[in-house]
């Protein structure tokens, strides 16, 4: 019988073998909310510490990975206390030198596939609903304008960003956004991630999203033709020039730091705006 989990907050934790799971129990959605982001630092700070743990599996349970930032933190000191969730979880994510399986189903909007983003590798289920919707609450996605260009190319990620619509995993499955797509409930890709997790253990480098090149022949000319694009458009939207221009920093700076730090002033002035704030 294996040993009940531990609890991080809304963050449970067991272990299966030398696989961590790590697993948001934040119902309905499993919103990135604060509490959810303290649980994650410190069910990874575990893994760190623990020598029998040789690769993570994260997970969520009930209705998918996460539905991404708590709108009822939004415009209130909790959204951006610490650990905030770029700044602070996807680092401690990102540098685990253990390898970590992100395994999606239901539902990764948001912050959440963002969160996916910085794992070294995805695991989805062909019909979890991915996207960035952050622009119909008046903001940004963050590093999400940073790593999907680079896990999509430009062209298609400028589409998701700016449509704001949810996809199926299946319709994204060419370019470096999931490592596998497959058909199954939430317990069969959980199974497939554990599984993908043990043949990663001592497979070095460990992948990066942010360490990729654009996959794009020419991203100059693709965000050229969609800022023309958006110019011609009769209907006046503020908002997605501002995406726009911080999807942009991914092919016009130097590297994905240089990329973040435009994308970071672009989203602090926003998130700082009445309109967010309502």
């Amino acid at each position: 019988m294996s040993a009940p989990p531990l609890h991080f907050h809304d963050v449970a934790y067991r272990n299966e073998g030398e696989v961590a799971l790590i697993a948001l129990e934040n119902p309905p959605v499993n919103s990135l909310g604060h509490g959810v982001r303290r649980g994650l630092v410190d069910a990874f700070d575990k893994t760190r510490r623990d020598p029998q743990v040789r690769a993570i599996v994260r997970c969520g349970r009930g209705r998918g990975f996460s539905a991404g930032g708590d709108i009822h933190e939004l415009g209130t000191p909790a959204a951006t206390a610490e650990p905030a969730l770029s700044l602070h979880v996807h680092p401690v994510i990102e540098n685990s030198e253990k390898p970590v399986v992100a395994a999606i189903h239901g539902l990764a909007i948001g912050g959440g596939l963002e969160t996916a983003l910085v794992c070294h590798y995805r695991i989805a289920a062909g019909d979890a609903m991915a996207g960035l919707p952050e622009l119909k609450l008046g903001v940004i996605p963050l590093s999400g304008t940073q790593r999907l260009p680079r896990a999509l190319g430009l062209e298609k990620a400028i589409d998701v960003i700016l449509g704001g619509e949810l996809r199926p995993a299946r319709q994204l499955a060419d370019g470096a956004l999931f490592d596998r797509v497959i058909e199954g409930d939430a317990q069969t890709v959980l199974s497939a991630a554990i599984a993908f997790a043990r043949g990663r253990v001592g497979v070095l480098p460990l992948p990066l999203i942010r360490q990729r090149s654009l996959p794009d022949a020419d991203p100059a000319a693709v965000v050229a033709a969609a800022r023309a694009r958006l110019a011609a458009d009769e209907a006046d939207n503020p908002m997605a020039r501002e995406a726009l221009n911080a999807i942009a920093a991914a092919a016009e700076t130097p590297d994905f730091d240089a990329g973040m730090a435009v994308a970071r002033t672009i989203y602090d002035r926003l998130v700082a705006s009445d309109e967010v704030r309502r």
